[in-house]
């Protein structure tokens, strides 16, 4: 962090932002779960509703925030992002309300009303589809302005003594986006391009604490999430001009045959 600069405000939106990508990743992987048509799952909505209802106000803070932040003048970023953050409060409370509706589809326990029920669940679950990834675009937005800033404003330097290629970087954005998935077989998943990432980048991030497995409801059985201190080195280094080398010789080699941390179980990534 550079000497007597104030560490910039845009870092914490930027932070927030990727942590309310994962809430919503894990509220749309929930919504994965095949059993929410049924009658008997009524409380386990009711549930889900409650949180994403309360991400709609999440979001507002973060769209105050953002506000808040010293913006130039040389383009539109401020509003792409606030326009942004706006619609996605709006899908959020669309969603709320077609969960709403499947709650009340909850009897009889016909067959047309599992139907409706499934169908306003799948709404939700369309309405959500890519909160994650917009929120991590307004988060690149804002790190592009915190950049920009630099003379003015100190950088965390987070992460600095972490060896990434750049290809490790991109990696960690898809992963803080939530597309990234592993199947029981161990082969790697970006949406539905399979094998898209080199498992061995997987391996490598998840050594250095960056990213972690988590049980998904889905076909994938796992989901590659991003932990705290990977959110931490993303949000300091995303939108840097230039931030890796495309070819880091300092990296390590991310074999996937290498000893994993003592006591450590071997998952899906580290087959």
């Amino acid at each position: 962090m550079t000497p007597n600069l104030p560490q910039a405000p845009h870092f914490t939106v930027c932070l927030r932002t990727l942590s309310l990508a994962t809430v919503y990743t894990r509220c749309l992987d929930a919504l994965n779960d095949p059993t929410l048509g049924t009658p008997e799952a009524t409380e386990r909505i009711n549930r889900l509703r409650t949180t994403i209802e309360s991400l709609v106000e999440t979001t507002a803070e973060v769209r105050a925030s953002h506000q808040d932040l010293p913006m130039s003048l040389i383009d539109h970023t401020d509003h792409t992002v606030r326009s942004r953050l706006a619609q996605l409060q709006v899908v959020t409370r669309a969603a709320v309300d077609a969960l709403t509706g499947a709650v009340e589809e909850s009897a009889p326990a016909s067959i047309a009303s599992v139907d409706i029920r499934q169908a306003s669940v799948d709404e939700a679950r369309y309405l959500l589809a890519t909160s994650a990834t917009d929120l991590v675009a307004v988060a690149e937005q804002v790190a592009a302005e915190m950049h920009r800033y630099s003379s003015a404003y100190s950088i965390p330097e987070v992460g600095a003594h972490v060896a990434l290629t750049a290809e490790h970087h991109q990696v960690l954005r898809l992963v803080a986006a939530g597309t990234v998935a592993v199947d029981e077989d161990g082969h790697t998943w970006v949406g539905l391009n399979k094998d898209s990432v080199d498992p061995g980048v997987l391996l490598h991030l998840e050594r250095l604490g960056l990213i972690t497995e988590e049980p998904s409801v889905s076909w994938a059985e796992i989901r590659v999430a991003s932990t705290p201190m990977g959110r931490l080195v993303l949000a300091a280094t995303m939108s840097r001009p230039e931030p890796f080398e495309a070819e880091d010789k300092s990296a390590p080699a991310p074999a996937a045959s290498a000893p994993r941390r003592p006591g450590q179980t071997a998952g899906r990534m580290g087959r």
